[in-house]
């Protein structure tokens, strides 16, 4: 199952920007390897401060509250794992009818998910606490081919889309469930409408996009409406 995850591996490199994906054994890489890991844990530390003083200012009125992203993220030289530090809302869910209608899935061959054709409305703002702020991106109504947006060629692309549309595991393959990266059980599905706040490292990282700062934690609004 290596082929499974090997995009989302590659994927989680780039956006934490150190190598704890890649053991050495030499002590000068390795001293390397802690000391970004190190800068890693406090960034998140960092923006996890703000994150809870934004949700402490915004509660949320849905069912379930903000709920805590549960995936960990391993921190080889530290000898230790920290939490994602997503949080999110589920401000709607699917019909009884379009919750059977769709079904995120393993490939024939089991080495990669299919990817689905969505059409949605977005929103992405800075995590300033500003109500009356205009976001900084933002579709009405907007088709995507995760086969190919899921790439990285589109600009608005960052990893949280993939965290918040997929589920977090697939049905199991030889008696095995196959864990994903996912905030949710059975992922997005026509009807959904969910809210993300994400640190910096699933957004755009030390890249500074448009009217969107370096480092940025940023909150995203996913509205589905179409799937297949």
């Amino acid at each position: 199952m290596k082929t499974l995850f090997r995009p989302l591996i590659v994927l989680l490199c780039a956006a934490v920007a150190f190598s704890s994906c890649m053991k050495d054994t030499s002590a000068e890489d390795e001293a390397a390897q802690r000391e970004a890991e190190q800068a890693f844990k406090a960034l998140l530390s960092e923006q996890k401060t703000k994150i809870d003083a934004y949700i402490a200012a915004n509660p949320s009125e849905a069912p379930g509250g903000w709920q805590e992203d549960e995936w960990k993220i391993d921190l080889y030289a530290l000898g230790e794992t920290v939490n994602r530090g997503i949080r999110f809302e589920v401000l709607a869910v699917p019909s009884e009818e379009d919750d059977e209608a769709y079904t995120y899935e393993v490939a024939p061959g089991g080495q990669t998910v299919v990817r689905p054709e969505v059409t949605v409305n977005y929103r992405v703002f800075l995590l300033n606490g500003d109500e009356e702020a205009e976001p900084v991106q933002s579709g009405e109504n907007q088709k995507f081919d995760f086969a190919t947006f899921s790439s990285n060629s589109s600009p608005i692309y960052t990893p949280v889309w993939e965290y918040a549309f997929f589920p977090k595991s697939y049905p199991p393959i030889n008696g095995n469930e196959i864990p994903y990266w996912g905030l949710t059980a059975k992922g997005l599905k026509k009807g959904s409408h969910i809210r993300v706040i994400t640190p910096s490292p699933w957004g755009y990282g030390e890249k500074a996009v448009d009217d969107i700062p370096a480092n940025s934690p940023l909150v995203y609004e996913f509205e589905v409406l179409s799937i297949e």
